[in-house]
């Protein structure tokens, strides 16, 4: 969470900071800045990598009404370019929330929240927790400490989860892992500030 002075002296909406491994920190603003805002996108977020706004990553913004693009979000760069599509999962869904991406290229990669491997080892512990959630209770610690699976893997929609992702999110760290070969960073923090804010 960016601090009170972070918030007061950014010249944007300040909502987010994301802490990049051996970088600088990404900024995420409410709104999109008017010089490269299209006519036909509603405000949504854009990421900076300063607090003056003058060094935008990326703009995100619902993509223009049109059938069958409810709830699609752009990720455009500084000029315009498109960088990719984002589809969050469906506000009815509930189990195995699916996150997906759309890349100019035509590639669509498809993250899940619980992968195969994080339920088999929630399966596993879960008599562990319920124990622990027990005793804690009887020793007065307070309410049930219990999560569900939430390690989210994006792949290629037709790779059966195996083969290398292009992103990972760590559940237990609340971290992003980004192969920058297969994905552009900004697509991959943009896909992270929607996951978060809908996780």
């Amino acid at each position: 969470m960016p601090s009170a002075d972070e918030r007061e002296n950014a010249a944007y909406g300040l909502r987010h900071i994301i802490k990049v491994s051996g970088e600088n920190p990404v900024l995420v603003g409410r709104g999109l800045p008017n010089e490269f805002a299209p006519d036909d996108l509603r405000a949504g977020f854009t990421l900076y990598e300063d607090l003056a706004g003058l060094k935008p990553l990326c703009s995100v913004a619902p993509r223009a009404t049109e059938a069958g693009s409810d709830g699609i979000l752009v990720v455009l760069a500084p000029d315009g370019a498109e960088l990719g599509v984002l589809r969050p999962p469906a506000r009815t869904q509930r189990w195995r929330r699916s996150y997906e991406m759309g890349l100019p290229d035509g590639t669509r990669l498809v993250g899940r929240s619980g992968t195969v491997t994080s339920w088999g080892v929630y399966v596993v512990l879960c008599p562990l927790l319920a124990i622990y959630n027990v005793l804690g209770f009887l020793g007065g610690y307070g309410g049930p400490d219990w999560f569900l699976p939430t390690r989210t893997v994006w792949r290629t929609k037709d790779s059966l989860e195996l083969g290398r992702a292009a992103l990972k999110f760590y559940g237990t760290t609340d971290k992003y892992k980004v192969r920058v070969k297969r994905l552009d960073p900004r697509l991959a923090y943009a896909q992270a500030v929607l996951h978060d804010s809908s996780g």
